[in-house]
């Protein structure tokens, strides 16, 4: 029962963040959201420390290694959602998240070349479909996004968010190969106060002025980065009570109830085609993910 409840808020969180996301970017800049966001996420490091001293009373030690691949993590994170960002205030919810959705099936490609892993038949159907899907969804565009923005340039930061979170997951899998996941994550969350203070000498240096009185950007900044950090908890635990390989395929299937919240909340139209192409990348997802043990 726990297990489940866990997965169900997991599911739920992660299925409304990018509805959030893109409600804050109707009144703020990408950059004003990602900056925002990034704000939000030091609530984290307090909760966390708290839970590492009650799980490990005689301290928890992090190695220098997993220091360094959480700045890395971190960074290419950071940049992934950057991408997505620009990419959300440009086009429609449920075609940017349908297309970065494949992103497991790029962190499995780069684990199969970088770690040595081997390829399995399953494997390569899962990355057929989630191409597929992603084709399917690129061609759905409405003739509204059209009219204001050329589709390549969409489906190119789309696909730069999609590789970039592939690379992120790859980081992450080598630093959990040596590291404990909590205290790898909680290094994480130290990284992102590094990317938290060059992103905000970047913008300086740019001379973006930020909006801060903008009140509807930090609430829903703030629902989306919630939604991050519980869901990523609740994953955390639900990790902890079962297996990878079971967490993963459920929580994987998100994609799916975000596209039907975008039809509730954004009221965005039903394209069939878009549809498929969702459905196509989450089943080649969970397809990719139930091979995580060969």
């Amino acid at each position: 029962m726990t297990l489940n409840l866990l997965i169900v808020v997991c599911l739920a969180c992660w299925s409304a963040w990018g509805i959030f996301d893109k409600k804050a970017l109707e009144t703020g800049s990408h950059l004003d959201v990602l900056l925002f966001q990034h704000i939000f996420y030091l609530a984290e490091i307090p909760f966390l420390v708290i839970l590492l001293n009650a799980l490990n009373p005689m301290g928890w030690p992090i190695a220098s290694e997993t220091w360094l691949l959480a700045l890395a993590s971190s960074i290419v994170s950071s940049m992934a959602m950057l991408f997505y960002l620009v990419a959300l205030s440009r086009s429609e919810a449920s075609y940017v998240l349908g297309i970065t959705a494949g992103y497991p099936v790029v962190a499995q490609l780069l684990a199969s070349i970088f770690l040595r892993e081997t390829v399995v038949a399953t494997r390569l159907l899962g990355s057929v479909l989630v191409c597929t899907g992603v084709a399917l969804i690129g061609a759905s565009r409405s003739k509204a996004e059209d009219a204001h923005h050329p589709g390549l340039i969409d489906l190119i930061f789309c696909l730069l968010a999609t590789v970039c979170w592939g690379f992120t997951g790859l980081i992450d899998k080598t630093a959990l190969m040596h590291a404990d996941t909590l205290r790898f994550y909680f290094a994480r969350c130290l990284s992102d106060v590094v990317f938290l203070g060059l992103f905000a000498i970047g913008l300086g240096m740019i001379k973006h002025r930020v909006v801060w009185r903008n009140r509807s950007t930090w609430k829903f900044c703030g629902f989306s980065a919630m939604c991050l950090i519980l869901g990523t908890s609740t994953y955390l635990f639900a990790l902890k009570m079962s297996t990878a390989s079971y967490v993963i395929v459920i929580t994987g299937c998100y994609p799916l109830f975000t596209y039907i919240f975008t039809l509730l909340f954004l009221k965005e139209k039903m394209q069939k085609w878009r549809l498929a192409g969702i459905i196509g990348i989450v089943i080649g997802g969970l397809l990719v993910q139930s091979t995580q043990s060969q």
